[in-house]
């Protein structure tokens, strides 16, 4: 394989598989191998396997356990029996999962990365921050299971970036928000202490900010391709098209993920109150469970925002956020409903097809008496 990341070959013991991992690929019948999945494109999934990468297909996973093989996972791998190569044959469970919302009509989930230990939310300082978009991406760090971090990269780019730390910070309470370059070096140490032994790490933001620059930083060596951003608008190319997991030479892993523009969430009630704890805890403190926070007598909402302790434009957020949940449920229940409805449906024709038939056969073997008896 003629691909810069296929050429690694980082140890099991630096990809996370431990002794619980080895017990479990030890129950998964008809596997030849085991290792983490670097990679995921059409179909096929490029395996760390502790010495040479392996290349599996994927597709035949999703109908055996209804999942979806991520970059991050842990897998087995064999033969398939019409004999066109080694296939995936198990997912092992993940401790975390770095999830939105796929696109499509049909509600599911889309993992951008699995088992990984913080997610680095990324914007760059040469444009302007976008507090919604910065909000939705925590949102779905803090559902991961994972701890959430802000890098505002390109810091070379502002005069004074502590100002932007500063500002973000305010919007972003328990997440430590970092002012990095590239260029200068400034806090890449910081970054790189988050890259100890097995520990793994995901970058998620726009095309263009600096993410697959950070990580040839971080590799020494250009695993990654880069590009410049257009001058009119500052928007990135799309050098990165798949999610990589890439070792790093001093130990840790990294994720690198293309740049996304849509974010929908996907059932993630509890990273939305991480996100934002202070409508979390006024809403538990609200005199009536069901309070609207609109003229309800008691509503602790409406008092944070009299006090200065709620945002008003943080309050209209997080209300649209919910609704999409809350949409997001009805849309399930509406598809579940259909589903049972054409399971059903299908159920009754091949009830009525049997019937058919058999009634069929019948009047052919009533036919054939009454030709024997004349």
């Amino acid at each position: 394989m003629n691909d810069p990341l296929a050429q690694l070959t980082p140890s099991l013991d630096q990809l996370g598989w431990n002794d619980d991992l080895d017990s479990w690929a030890k129950t998964v019948p008809d596997s030849d191998g085991f290792g983490r999945i670097a990679r995921t494109s059409r179909g096929y999934c490029l395996v760390f396997t502790g010495a040479e990468a392996v290349l599996v297909a994927s597709s035949s996973v999703r109908t055996d356990t209804g999942l979806a093989p991520a970059t991050g996972d842990y897998v087995t791998y064999g033969d398939t029996e019409d004999g066109s190569g080694p296939a995936i044959t198990a997912i092992a469970e993940r401790r975390t999962s770095l999830s939105r919302r796929a696109p499509g009509r049909v509600p599911g989930p889309q993992v951008l990365a699995a088992n990984v230990d913080d997610v680095f939310v990324m914007h760059g300082l040469d444009r302007p921050i976008n507090l919604r978009r910065l909000e939705r991406q925590l949102v779905i760090a803090w559902e991961s299971g994972a701890t959430p971090f802000v890098l505002l990269t390109k810091a070379d780019e502002v005069r004074n970036p502590e100002e932007a730390v500063d500002s973000i910070a305010r919007i972003s309470p328990g997440v430590d928000v970092i002012a990095i370059s590239t260029v200068s070096g400034k806090n890449l140490d910081r970054v790189a202490e988050r890259f100890t032994g097995t520990r793994a790490v995901a970058l998620i933001g726009l095309s263009g900010i600096g993410k697959s620059t950070l990580v040839n930083e971080l590799s020494d060596g250009l695993v990654q391709r880069t590009a410049e951003v257009r001058a009119v608008d500052r928007r990135g190319r799309h050098t990165t098209v798949t999610r990589d997991l890439v070792p790093l030479p001093n130990g840790g892993v990294v994720v690198d993920t293309p740049g996304i523009r849509e974010i929908g969430l996907w059932q993630a009630y509890d990273g939305l109150d991480k996100s934002f704890p202070e409508l979390a805890e006024a809403v538990r403190l609200c005199r009536f469970a069901d309070c609207g926070h609109q003229q309800e007598p008691g509503c602790a909402v409406k008092a944070g925002l009299s006090e200065g302790t709620i945002a008003e434009r943080r309050l209209i957020h997080w209300n649209e956020l919910h609704a999409e949940l809350e949409l997001q449920e009805t849309q399930l229940e509406e598809y579940d409903r259909r589903s049972e409805s054409r399971t059903k449906a299908e159920l009754n024709k091949k009830e009525s097809n049997e019937r058919r038939s058999k009634s069929m056969t019948n009047s052919k073997r009533s036919s054939s008496a009454k030709r024997r008896r004349s």
